[in-house]
C-alpha cells in the first residue's frame, strides 16, 4: 500500500543548524518509507549534479527509487528538495536511497541502511541542515551522521515535510530551530 499519510508545513523558512526530528513507527511489513522535503514552486537551482557524479547512480538507470511502483512517482509533488528513502527488500536487506525532484527523480545516492534494521519498533530521524548538506542521524545527533546529501536548492524554498507510504503512526515531528542571539 503506498500511501501519504502525513504532511506538516514548516513554521517558518528553514536555516543552516535547523533540524527537524520525526518519530513514529513503521507497519510490520513495510517495504518503503520515505521522508520528503517538498518545494511549493518550480526550484532555483544552487548547483550542478555534477559533484555527486561519483557516488551515485542515475535514476534512469535504476528502478530504486520511483520508476518500479514503490513510491509511485505520480502522486508525488514535481519539486522535492531532499528525498530519504528506505526500501525493504524480500530478502531481508534493505537500502536508503538519497536525492531530489525537479519534475524528474534526479540522481540516486544508494547506500546501506544504517538507521534502522528492526521495523517493528519505534524509530526516530533527525535532519539537520549544514551550509551545503543534510547531514541525517537515528535517534540522536551524538555522532557522526549516518548520511549526508548536498542540497541542490536553497535550503529557504523548502515548505512542507512529507512522510510516505509504510507508516503506521507519527509520534512527532518537532521543528527545533537554531537560536542565534543578534548582537
Amino acid at each position: 500500500m503506498n500511501e501519504r499519510p502525513f504532511t506538516v508545513q514548516f513554521p517558518k523558512k528553514p536555516e543552516i543548524g535547523d533540524e527537524i526530528i520525526v518519530k513514529g513507527k513503521l507497519k510490520p511489513n513495510a517495504k518503503v518509507f520515505s521522508v520528503n522535503f517538498i518545494l511549493p514552486l518550480s526550484p532555483p537551482l544552487r548547483k550542478s549534479t555534477s559533484v555527486l557524479d561519483s557516488f551515485v547512480t542515475s535514476s534512469s538507470s535504476s528502478s530504486t527509487c520511483c520508476s518500479n511502483g514503490v513510491g509511485t512517482e505520480n502522486q508525488s509533488s514535481p519539486y522535492i528538495a531532499y528525498h530519504f528513502k528506505t526500501i525493504f527488500k524480500e530478502d531481508g536487506s534493505s537500502v536508503v536511497v538519497q536525492n531530489w525532484k525537479n519534475l524528474v527523480w534526479q540522481q540516486e545516492v544508494i547506500g546501506p541502511n544504517l538507521w534502522l534494521k528492526d521495523r517493528n519498533r519505534p524509530f526516530g530521524l533527525i535532519f539537520r541542515f549544514h551550509h551545503d548538506t543534510i547531514r541525517v542521524f537515528a535517534e540522536h545527533t551524538h555522532h557522526a551522521p549516518e548520511y549526508e546529501f548536498e542540497y541542490q536548492v536553497p535550503l529557504e524554498s523548502i515548505r512542507t515535510v512529507q512522510l510516505w507510504d509504510d507508516v503506521e503512526f507519527v509520534e512527532e515531528v518537532t521543528f527545533r530551530f537554531r537560536n542565534v542571539r543578534q548582537p
